[in-house]
C-alpha cells in the first residue's frame, strides 16, 4: 500500500499539537455489489450491476469479523476477516473474505470513508487469490463497495458453519 502524506514534514508528525485519532469502528450492517472476472456468484450471471452482498460486521478477537446476511435476512458464515493496516493509516483494513464455502479466498484491502456532504459511510474492497495482495495491479478479480446500512443483527454466537 502506497501512503500519501501532504504538507508537514516527517518531525511535525512527533509535535505535541498531534490530536490523538480515535480508531474506527466498522460495527453494523454493510450490503452492496461487487464484481468480480465473470461477475458470477452461485453460478448465476449478476448482469452489469454486480452481485449483491451484506454482511454485519462485529468485532471479533484479531479485528473485526463479517457475517453474511442471507437473503431472507437470516445470518450465515462468518466470510469476512479483517484488521487495521498499522502502516497505511486509519482507515486502511487487510483481510480474507471468502464468498462461498470451499471456494479460495480473496485477500482484500478495504478503505473505510465517510462522505462530509452526504454522511454516508462506504467501505471500497479491491481482493485477489493467493496469499499477498499486490497493490501494483491494473485489475483486480475482486472489487466492491459496500455502504453501511444500519446496525448489525447478526452476532458471532448467531453466525452459522
Amino acid at each position: 500500500m502506497i501512503a500519501f502524506r501532504f504538507g508537514g514534514s516527517a518531525a511535525a508528525d512527533e509535535s505535541p499539537g498531534v490530536k490523538d485519532v480515535t480508531p474506527i469502528s466498522l460495527a453494523g450492517r454493510w450490503t452492496g455489489s461487487y464484481y468480480g472476472y465473470g461477475r458470477s456468484r452461485d453460478g448465476q450471471d449478476c448482469g452489469d450491476s454486480g452481485c449483491r452482498m451484506m454482511f454485519d460486521i462485529v468485532a471479533c478477537k484479531d479485528g473485526w469479523c463479517g457475517i453474511a446476511v442471507k437473503t431472507d435476512k437470516s445470518c450465515g458464515a462468518v466470510g469476512l476477516h479483517l484488521a487495521a493496516d498499522a502502516k497505511a493509516g486509519e482507515k486502511v483494513f487487510d483481510g480474507q473474505l471468502e464468498l462461498a464455502k470451499g471456494a479460495a479466498p480473496y485477500v482484500v484491502q478495504a478503505w473505510h470513508n465517510t462522505d462530509k456532504e452526504t454522511g454516508i459511510t462506504e467501505m471500497h474492497f479491491v481482493g485477489d487469490t493467493g496469499t499477498k495482495l499486490l497493490m501494483i495491479r491494473r485489475s483486480y478479480p475482486f472489487e466492491a463497495t459496500l455502504t453501511r446500512a444500519g446496525d448489525a443483527t447478526c452476532t458471532l454466537d448467531k453466525a452459522t458453519s
